[in-house]
């Protein structure tokens, strides 16, 4: 009788299994794995965020500069810039518009664009109207 009270309270385990154990292992690394590639999804967003942010700044202080630019002189060119590694063509574009809708552009009016190439949404766009220096009413 001895024997099996003993055999009984040996069967008793307080610890985990072999089974317990791995299956513990497995459903901790799915949840590792899980984490390492929302974690890298998210990076990468934030570099893409990054970028159109620089992106934008860039397009800015090229508009910036050309609505500076005496009006005789302004006209359209393109500048490579590199941000973060990756290489981006802004390109800026001068034509004379028409404002009073007889079909026949102003001499005094140019339509000054800035963009990114290949990307589109990304691009500003303004009128630059020569007034001979003098505020007033466009007549």
């Amino acid at each position: 009788m001895m024997l099996r009270k003993t055999l009984k309270t040996s069967k008793r385990s307080d610890g985990f299994t072999l089974v317990e154990a791995l299956l513990s292992v497995a459903i901790l690394g799915l949840l590792a794995a899980t984490m390492g590639t929302v974690y890298s999804s998210a990076n990468q967003s934030l570099a893409v965020q990054t970028d159109h942010m620089l992106l934008d700044s860039k397009l800015r202080s090229q508009m910036e500069d050309l609505i500076g630019t005496p009006f005789g002189t302004l006209i359209g060119g393109q500048e490579n810039v590199t941000i973060n590694g990756n290489n981006y063509q802004i390109v800026w574009t001068v034509v004379l518009i028409d404002l009073d809708g007889d079909s026949t552009p102003e001499a005094t009016a140019k339509q000054v664009t800035v963009s990114v190439t290949g990307m589109s949404g990304n691009s500003l766009t303004t009128i630059r109207v020569d007034n001979q220096d003098l505020v007033g009413k466009i007549s």
